[in-house]
């Protein structure tokens, strides 16, 4: 539903208004280029740009239209991770009263759960017996193609966004007694305690409020899962594992986000170096 939305919206706002005119033969690269140059000049980012191209590139696939043209170059997002310092202040603040919304951040924290995940996770995923939490379903507003309901948008209970963001995820042992003391109907989402459910924007504004009233810096939600993956990889986790829990399609997804050692772990590293035979520091030479 979500795809077909977004494929929906793209098709009817940038493609056909701009590609409709042209018979399949006359659609060329220079008209590729214009379209990209266009579209940038409006004030797209080229991230939104490269996702419209990517269509147009499946459009003309299927017509079996063989162009070749080059996606805008996209500045690499520097990501959010929460200093240890940071991180400390925001579970002390969760700890002194924790209920259904605050456990959600701390399982944000400590699972790398997306938000859509946690606003979409309901009790009868969550297996205390087996320690796991299933994630089936993600929370997403989409374009409302339901003529009887007059508002633009609707939020809908869809599938997660790939095969791989299907999982289960092993809960941390401290973790448990919160979740059972909470423990609520199985068809009761986590967040609310009941058969409704907080959408991502409101639950987004809630971490927002508690971030701002701890004087904090302006950490988006999702700087939660990053500093999930973080602290994974500072604590000696291997990528392939990261990856799987946290629902990447792909490890190589993992190991460019997070896989980056520090100035310190790489000092660190490099002075694990010993020479094969002994080293006279007064000669400053290398003895047999």
């Amino acid at each position: 539903m979500s795809t077909y939305s977004i494929y929906e919206y793209i098709c009817n706002a940038y493609l056909i208004p701009n590609f409709g005119k042209y018979k399949k033969k006359e659609i060329n690269k220079e008209i590729i280029i214009n379209f990209t140059e266009k579209l940038l000049n409006k004030g797209l980012k080229p991230k939104t740009v490269k996702d419209i191209l990517v269509i147009l590139k499946q459009v003309l696939k299927y017509a079996n239209i063989d162009i070749d043209f080059t996606m805008p170059k996209i500045k690499k997002k520097e990501i959010q991770i929460l200093t240890k310092n940071d991180q400390k202040k925001l579970e002390v603040e969760l700890s002194k009263s924790i209920d259904e919304k605050s456990i959600g951040l701390l399982l944000s924290l400590y699972t790398g759960l997306r938000i859509g995940e946690i606003c979409a996770l309901k009790w009868k995923n969550i297996d205390l017996k087996n320690k796991l939490i299933n994630i089936e379903k993600t929370l997403i507003r989409v374009k409302n193609f339901d003529k009887k309901i007059k508002t633009k948008t609707i939020v809908i209970l869809d599938e997660p966004k790939s095969i791989s963001s299907i999982r289960a995820i092993p809960i941390p042992n401290f973790i448990l007694p919160i979740l059972k003391n909470l423990k609520k109907e199985d068809n009761f989402f986590l967040l609310t305690g009941s058969t409704s459910f907080i959408e991502p924007r409101c639950y987004a504004n809630y971490f927002k409020k508690i971030i701002n009233g701890l004087n904090l810096k302006k950490y988006n939600f999702h700087a939660l899962r990053h500093t999930f993956a973080t602290r994974c990889i500072e604590s000696g986790f291997d990528p392939k594992t990261l990856s799987e829990i946290l629902g990447h399609s792909d490890v190589k997804i993992t190991l460019d986000r997070y896989v980056h050692p520090s100035f310190e772990t790489k000092i660190k590293m490099m002075n694990n170096l010993y020479p094969m035979c002994s080293f006279n520091k007064k000669t400053q030479s290398f003895e047999l």
